[in-house]
C-alpha cells in the first residue's frame, strides 16, 4: 500500500514535470516560429495627428495600462488588467469558459456559433512616469468569434489603430486589422495552461504603472445598469425569459399615422440573411468642455446569416411599434491616476451597447404592437427632436411628400443622415430605456439629458448595404373605411445631440443620428 502511494506521488509530480515541459517548449516553439498562440491578441498603434509614433512604447519614461472586459451573456466580466508594451495576449484558457458560455448558448437556439461575434470591452491609458500627466486614453469595443476561441485552436488578433491630435489624450480608434491563425491540433491543450487570474476587489481595478515612485490608473466602475435592473421600472409585459435569460423589448421603429385626413401607411423592416454580416454597435459618450462627445466604438454583437423581418399597418390616427428582444447595458467608470497621498481624475468612461438579441434558427426575434411604449417613449421624447417634412432628393419625398403608391426606403434615410460614413443606420434608444433606472442621482458627470439622447445602432456592414425596409403610402386602402387618399409628409426623430466620427489626423465630422426610426406622417 506505502509503495502504491509513492508510486502515485512520484506520477503526479512526473506528471506536472512533463506539463511545464510541454509548455515551456511551446512557448520556445510558439516565439521561434510565430506559431499561433490560442486566444485573442490585441495589438496598439498609436498615431498623433496622422503620424505613427513608433517608439511610445519602448520609451522608458512611458508606461500603458489596459483594462479587458468581456461581453457576457449576462453583461460584461474583467478578463486582464495589465501593462502592456504595445500588445495584450488574453490566452483561450482565461477566455473559453465565456466563448463555450455563448457557443452553448447559439447552439441551443438553433444558430450557427461559426457565423456570431461578440467583443471586449478595451481601455488603454498611457501616462508619462517622470512628469505623472496622462498622453493617451481610449475605450474600444474590440469583436471577435467565441466558437473559434471555444475550439482552442486559433489566435485572434486584432490591431487597433488609435489616433488623436496634438495636445489631446481622448484618443479614437481610426482603424481595425484583423488577423487569425490556426493553431496545430494539439493547441488546445496547450492553451489549458494559461496563467492565473485572480478576481480584482468588487467595481475597482488597478494597475501599477511606476513601481519605484508607486503610482497606479485605477478604474472605478460606480454604475452599471442591465437588464435586471429594469425589470422594476418596466411593467413585466416588456420582458420575456429565454433559455434562463431575461430580455427586454427594445424598439426598432416607432410609428404615429396622426391625422384623421390621412392616408393609410405600412413601415416594413427587414434584413435578409444573404446580406452581409448583421450588427449592433456600441455608443461611447464622453464629458468635455464642450458638451458631450458621442460617437459609435466598435460592434457588441453580430454575425452573418441571420434574419430580421416585420412590418405595420397603420391607418389613419393610428400608432404602433416594432420592437426585438434585447439585453441592452450602460456602464460608467471613472479614471483616476494615483499615487502617494494623492490622485489625479482623467475622467469618466460611459458607454451602451446591446450585450444579446434573441435568436432562434438564425431568426431574430421580433414583434409588433399597436400604440407606443409608454414607459421608453417620454424619454425618449426628451432625447431627439423632430425633423420634417422631409425633403430628400433622388427619392420619392423629393418633392417632400410621400404621394399615394409611393414608397420611400429606409437605405436613403440612412444615407441621407450618416454624413461621416460612420455606417449608422436603425437607432436603438438605448438612453431612453436606460434613464429609467437612473432616476437617483449617481455621480455621473454625464447628465440624464444626454443618456435621455443615446442611441446604438443596428446595421448591415459594408459600403452601401443597409438593412431593408421602407415606408409605403396605400393612400386610399380598400381594407380601411376611413383613409383618404392624399399624400403624406414625413417627419423623424433625430437624437439631440450630434455623434462624432474622426480619421487618423483627427479631424471631427459630426452628423445626426435617426433615433429608433421614429416615423412621423400627417
Amino acid at each position: 500500500m506505502k509503495s502504491k502511494q509513492l508510486h502515485r506521488g512520484i506520477t503526479t509530480r512526473q506528471v506536472l514535470a512533463l506539463a511545464l515541459i510541454i509548455v515551456a517548449a511551446y512557448t520556445a516553439y510558439s516565439i521561434a516560429t510565430n506559431a499561433p498562440n490560442p486566444g485573442v491578441t490585441i495589438k496598439f498603434e498609436i498615431y498623433e495627428d496622422g503620424k505613427r509614433i513608433t517608439d511610445i512604447f519602448a520609451r522608458g519614461d512611458v508606461a500603458a495600462a489596459v483594462f479587458i472586459r468581456a461581453i457576457t451573456p449576462d453583461g460584461e466580466e474583467p478578463v486582464f488588467i495589465g501593462l502592456t508594451r504595445g500588445s495584450v495576449h488574453i490566452p483561450a484558457a482565461r477566455l473559453s469558459p465565456i466563448a463555450k458560455n455563448w457557443t452553448d448558448l447559439m447552439r441551443a437556439r438553433g444558430n450557427d456559433p461559426e457565423k456570431f461575434f461578440t467583443a471586449l470591452i478595451v481601455s488603454i491609458a498611457v501616462v508619462n512616469k517622470t512628469s505623472e500627466k496622462p498622453i493617451l486614453y481610449a475605450t474600444y469595443f474590440v469583436d471577435y468569434p467565441p466558437a473559434k476561441i471555444a475550439g482552442g485552436s486559433t489566435e485572434v488578433i486584432r490591431r487597433l489603430h488609435i489616433a488623436k491630435k496634438r495636445g489631446e489624450i481622448r484618443g479614437h480608434v481610426a482603424g481595425v486589422d484583423r488577423e487569425e491563425k490556426s493553431a496545430p491540433p494539439l493547441g488546445y491543450s496547450f492553451a489549458a495552461f494559461g496563467p492565473p487570474y485572480t478576481e480584482p476587489p468588487k467595481n475597482v481595478w488597478c494597475e501599477v504603472v511606476n513601481p519605484e515612485i508607486p503610482s497606479y490608473i485605477c478604474w472605478y466602475r460606480k454604475v452599471w445598469v442591465g437588464v435586471e435592473n429594469l425589470t422594476g421600472n418596466f411593467p413585466s409585459s416588456y420582458f420575456t425569459t429565454y433559455n434562463g435569460k431575461i430580455y427586454m423589448k427594445v424598439p426598432v421603429v416607432m410609428a404615429v399615422n396622426n391625422l384623421t385626413a390621412s392616408g393609410s401607411i405600412e413601415i416594413t423592416v427587414s434584413m435578409l440573411q444573404t446580406a452581409a454580416k448583421f450588427s449592433v454597435s456600441a455608443a461611447l459618450a464622453v464629458p468635455t468642455d464642450r458638451g458631450p462627445s458621442i460617437s459609435l466604438a466598435g460592434r457588441s454583437w453580430g454575425g452573418e446569416l441571420y434574419y430580421l423581418g416585420n412590418s405595420i399597418f397603420l391607418d389613419p390616427t393610428r400608432s404602433g411599434w416594432v420592437w426585438i428582444y434585447g439585453r441592452p447595458v450602460f456602464a460608467s467608470y471613472d479614471v483616476y491616476y494615483e499615487a502617494w497621498m494623492w490622485r489625479e481624475y482623467w475622467g469618466e468612461d460611459n458607454y451602451f451597447y446591446i450585450a444579446d438579441i434573441y435568436t432562434s434558427n438564425m431568426i431574430i426575434t421580433s414583434d409588433k404592437g399597436f400604440g407606443l411604449p409608454t414607459e421608453i417613449i417620454n424619454f425618449f421624447y426628451e432625447g431627439t427632436t423632430k425633423q420634417g417634412p422631409l425633403t430628400i432628393s433622388d427619392t420619392a419625398l423629393g418633392d417632400g411628400k410621400l404621394d399615394p403608391g409611393e414608397y420611400f426606403y429606409f437605405s436613403q434615410l440612412f444615407s441621407y443622415y450618416d454624413k461621416c460614413g460612420a455606417d449608422f443606420e436603425i437607432g436603438i434608444p438605448v438612453g431612453a430605456v436606460i434613464v429609467a433606472a437612473l432616476t437617483k442621482n449617481v455621480g455621473l458627470t454625464l447628465t440624464t439629458a444626454v443618456i435621455k439622447a443615446i442611441e446604438v445602432s443596428l446595421s448591415v456592414e459594408g459600403a452601401s448595404v443597409y438593412i431593408n425596409g421602407n415606408i409605403y403610402n396605400y393612400g386610399d386602402h380598400p381594407g380601411v373605411p376611413n383613409d383618404m387618399n392624399v399624400a403624406e409628409y414625413i417627419a423623424i426623430a433625430v437624437g439631440k445631440y450630434q455623434y462624432t466620427a474622426k480619421d487618423f489626423w483627427g479631424n471631427t465630422c459630426t452628423y445626426d443620428v435617426p433615433a429608433g426610426l421614429y416615423i412621423e406622417s400627417r
